[in-house]
């Protein structure tokens, strides 16, 4: 992988095994780079599982960096949104959902705007 396409990369999810051992502990962030390609970065303390196998012949390791395609991406996202007792935190769908609720107070402020418009209006002064 090149280093330059690398250092420009946006974080999008991360998960973190949280075991009360430290030695057992481990995490797993995923980014997007530049050119729209996705990798997970995997950092295990050392007696941490050796990750999660996403597809055939691609299993994250104990220290590395993998390129997944969007497919295994969703896959480890919805397979590790569902583990309880741990932190999973998708940045993607909250940036989402912070985007639609600006532009739905966006939308009801404008439309508001136009109500008032209306209302202030008599009957003689619209134009048809």
């Amino acid at each position: 992988m090149e280093k330059r396409k690398y250092e420009s990369k946006t974080l999008i999810a991360e998960y973190r095994y949280l075991s009360e051992n430290k030695e057992f502990r481990f995490s797993e962030t995923a980014y997007r780079l530049k050119d729209g390609s996705i990798i997970i970065e995997y950092e295990g303390a050392p007696l941490s599982l050796y990750g999660l196998k996403l597809s055939y012949n691609k299993n994250i390791g104990r220290k590395g960096i993998f390129s997944v395609t969007s497919d295994d991406y969703e896959f480890w996202k919805s397979f590790r949104g569902r583990i309880d007792d741990n932190s999973f935190v998708d940045y993607e769908a909250e940036r989402n959902d912070d985007i639609e609720k600006v532009r739905e107070e966006y939308y009801k402020q404008v439309n508001a705007e136009h109500e008032n418009i209306l209302e202030s209006l008599s009957c003689e002064e619209l134009p048809y």
